[in-house]
């Protein structure tokens, strides 16, 4: 739980929040049948707002479960992605095109797209993974400001990008360790056979 926490917080210690446009946060995981959900909290900060198209990407969410992205506001809609183009991800990180994308694009009209900063918005949304094991991926988000004149006023394109908690798909080095000595174990009882056989 500890462990969930800190990797909770970690995306919003990563952000710059002067200009940021939406920061997800991952706020449980929890086992349904036999695959988990992994439920996320988007907040959308005072002076920033949505126009049709603004989108957040959580990248590298590996173990996607076909159909099961959703979001608590009709307003996002929640699409599959193993490519995003046109979004910039932090210095250093790579967008795995062998891993699924959750995307999610506001589709319904300007909200707090002007006139503000307002009282900062939180919106739910969730996927289901075959994985448990946490991982730290990357997300991206665009949306606009609210307030302010001339260059870097209201209506302005904003971009975020930062660090949140995905399902991952590598082992633990203890589980690593049992693969190994596994494959060894494996290639000595052949070897052994061989030699058996050809005696």
């Amino acid at each position: 739980m500890r462990r969930l926490l800190i990797a909770a917080i970690v995306p919003l210690l990563l952000t710059s929040t002067a200009h940021a446009a939406i920061v997800p946060t991952l706020q449980s995981v929890t086992p349904v049948g036999a695959n988990y959900e992994y439920d996320y909290q988007g907040t959308l900060v005072g002076d920033q707002g949505l126009v049709p198209g603004s989108t957040l990407v959580i990248f590298d969410f590996a173990g996607y479960v076909l159909g099961s992205i959703s979001s608590a506001d009709p307003n996002f809609v929640g699409t599959v992605s193993n490519t995003t183009p046109g979004f910039v991800l932090p210095p250093g990180t790579v967008d795995d095109p062998g891993v699924p994308n959750l995307v999610f694009t506001w589709i319904g009209p300007p909200f707090h797209a002007s006139g503000g900063p307002f009282a900062d918005f939180n919106f739910a949304f969730k996927a289901l993974s075959k994985y448990k094991k946490l991982a730290l991926s990357v997300f991206s988000a665009v949306a606009v400001k609210n307030n302010g004149i001339g260059p870097g006023g209201t209506g302005t394109p904003t971009l975020n990008q930062g660090y949140i908690t995905v399902p991952s798909a590598v082992p633990e080095p203890g589980t690593w360790g049992l693969m190994i000595l596994g494959f060894g174990l494996a290639g000595a009882s052949m070897r052994r056979r061989r030699a058996t056989a050809a005696s």
